[in-house]
């Protein structure tokens, strides 16, 4: 992948022809099976040839661009959309233009007619020389094939919006947005996989700069978000303190989420708890991720005063905080000695609706044979002496 975004971020000289500055066709590679999507239903059969023809007879003598999009946003079965789409670009008076195709391409890739869709993009990409206003266009194209997953297709998109002589096609925040967002959900969760997609990020996120597109911070959270979960906090910490006077950008809620779930699953308490009171001092309000998060690497850490404080703030604020976060701070309180605590903030919890009835038997069960095992420690102590 990183070879191939080099290819893509490649200057072309000035005298190439738009086919020689694409680096390959609209045809995807096949990805490896750990990083495909999960597998759809099986596709719809195609419409009957009685329907299409059907479709087709129902069309207005006087087809226009204008009103052939009309028609196609009325026509109630999706599948039809692409045969109608096509016999009017036959027809000899019919003048190709960006606003049927894009009805289209919204409409199939609602209905999950992912070939279809790629159908029509492929179709629209061959004319676009003689669309008029294509920003639009691509843009919608580029976003649906990142929420297919095909990244490849994607960067096709991107490559044509680079180098197209309508201004307003060109890449925009959102275009990169669209993409750092596709390239990191890849892999879902696994940390292996947002380490290896990063370096991709990373050269998009300098391309962007390069071609004085400013970012936004939603566009930088994305960025922020990838070096945290790839556990490249140094440089999620530069970009976070570069937004403000590099960038121009406020950091919301999200941003001090992503850093203080990312500090807190390297068991970095210190910088974690530091970005915590800052954002609690904004009155912004972390996420529930990085809430668990940072309640169970204190509690990990020790400091189970410190872990309890933000389990109770957090409840009233309306962020509670999952078994896990909770089991890790009873365990805490029991493994340094603290039963009595222990067994009160269990029983506390239970009172304040935050656990079961079922989950407190489970707490008070470790709380109990914590102290057993203690008890039995200092019982075989003292025999030996």
């Amino acid at each position: 992948m990183t070879a191939l975004l080099r290819r893509l971020l490649r200057v072309a000289p000035a005298h190439a022809s738009l086919s020689d500055r694409l680096p390959f066709s609209t045809r995807s590679r096949r990805t490896p099976h750990r990083f495909r999507r999960s597998r759809r239903g099986p596709n719809p059969p195609p419409p009957s040839p009685d329907a299409v023809s059907a479709a087709i007879a129902s069309l207005p003598s006087r087809l226009t661009p204008p009103v052939l999009a009309s028609s196609l946003a009325s026509t109630s079965d999706a599948r039809l959309l692409l045969p109608l789409l096509t016999h009017s670009l036959r027809l000899p008076a019919f003048r190709p233009d960006a606003a049927p195709f894009l009805v289209v391409i919204k409409r199939l890739a609602a209905a999950d007619l992912y070939a279809d869709f790629d159908r029509a993009c492929a179709l629209s990409f061959s004319l676009l020389p003689s669309l008029p206003s294509t920003g639009p266009l691509l843009r919608d194209a580029l976003y649906f094939y990142c929420q297919f997953g095909r990244l490849g297709k994607a960067f096709h998109v991107y490559t044509l919006m680079r180098y197209s002589a309508d201004p307003a096609a060109r890449p925009s925040a959102d275009t990169y947005h669209a993409l750092f967002t596709a390239l990191l959900s890849r892999g879902r969760g696994d940390t292996l996989v947002h380490y290896m997609y990063m370096d991709n990020v990373s050269a998009l996120f300098r391309q962007m700069l390069e071609e004085g597109i400013p970012p936004d911070t939603r566009t930088l959270n994305v960025v922020i978000r990838g070096y945290a979960q790839s556990l490249h906090l140094n440089d999620a910490l530069r970009l976070f303190h570069q937004m403000r006077p590099v960038y121009g950008c406020e950091p919301d809620a999200f941003t001090y989420s992503y850093l203080v779930h990312g500090l807190s699953a390297q068991g970095r308490t210190r910088n974690a708890r530091e970005l915590f009171d800052e954002m609690r001092g904004k009155g912004l309000l972390p996420t529930e991720p990085a809430c668990n998060a940072f309640v169970g690497a204190l509690a990990m850490a020790g400091e189970a005063g410190d872990a309890e404080r933000v389990m109770w703030e957090m409840a009233r604020s309306g962020r509670v905080v999952d078994d896990i976060a909770r089991r890790a701070l009873v365990e805490e309180l029991s493994r340094a000695g603290k039963w009595e605590d222990a067994d009160r903030l269990a029983r506390e919890m239970e009172h304040k609706g935050i656990v079961g009835a079922r989950e407190l038997r489970t707490l008070l069960s470790l709380i109990s044979d914590a102290g057993d095992d203690s008890l039995d420690v200092e019982d075989r102590g003292r025999n030996t002496w």
